[in-house]
């Protein structure tokens, strides 16, 4: 699925929701008249629902952009920790490194199949156990290994494999952290609640403000859609895709097993 259209596409149509319940504001305001229009009352009410959507809008903006940046920043923390258990192979026995140092292909190959198909929720789950299965390779092979070298280095080494592993984990978790979708439907509505708002108090207009509707619509729109790009930021305009070349980079200074055999 192209979650691209899907997002740009529940964008426009948000967008002439909002139009239409400005529209139906004001035609529930020409229906039952404009004498009640304006009083304190109804003053109140209409600070305090726009007041409730500001803020809303803006803790959730916050979160969605907070979540983005640790999910940044735990890739890069997961590119040291690969590389750091790369070079303690060194530690090892000679006779045990090169089927860690396949074993770490394969892996940072799946891990970066993973990050290209984050989006697609059903293959990253496939990716995901792909990628278990090797750790799980990788794990026992560093436990055999470790036995035959020296303890100071096999722990240093030990160490550097779990520190890889913990980070993976909490990356794969981070994917899948985001707020309830009743936190965007709320939001969504409270929306729509305030266009009817503003509805009610164009009924006494002398002209048409069609221009500002399309200005509210518009702006709420695209902050709602900056919000959800924050949070699947690899489905619309705002993409961290840069940062994979970081995991691409480590995997190439790899090198092959072709070119491992030949050295």
């Amino acid at each position: 699925m192209n979650y691209s259209f899907v997002l740009t596409g529940s964008a426009v149509v948000f967008f002439f929701l909002l139009l239409g319940a400005i529209r139906f504001g004001r035609l529930l305001g020409g229906r039952g008249g404009t004498e009640e229009k304006g009083t304190a009352g109804s003053a109140a009410i209409e600070a305090s629902v726009f007041a409730l959507l500001g803020l809303l809008i803006a803790f959730t903006f916050s979160g969605a952009a907070q979540r983005m940046a640790d999910r940044r920043n735990l890739l890069v923390a997961e590119v040291n920790a690969i590389g750091t258990a790369w070079l303690r192979i060194d530690l090892l026995n000679a006779s045990d490194q090169p089927q860690l140092r396949e074993q770490f292909r394969r892996y940072v190959d799946e891990r970066v199949n993973y990050y290209k198909h984050v989006a697609d929720l059903n293959q990253r789950d496939v990716i995901a156990t792909k990628v278990g299965a090797i750790q799980n390779e990788i794990w026992k092979t560093s436990i055999a290994a470790g036995k035959n070298a020296a303890p100071p280095f096999a722990a240093s080494y030990i160490a550097s494999v779990n520190d890889m592993f913990d980070v993976s984990t909490a990356q794969t978790v981070a994917q899948k952290v985001h707020p309830p979708i009743v936190t965007y439907a709320f939001l969504g509505f409270l929306a729509l609640v305030c266009a009817c708002l503003i509805g009610l108090n164009l009924v006494g207009a002398k002209r048409d403000t069609l221009f500002h509707q399309i200005i509210y619509a518009l702006v709420m729109t695209v902050a709602l859609y900056i919000i959800v790009d924050f949070e699947f930021p690899r489905i619309g305009a705002i993409r961290i895709d840069q940062s994979d070349t970081l995991l691409m980079s480590q995997r190439q200074a790899m090198g092959s097993a072709a070119a491992a055999a030949v050295k």
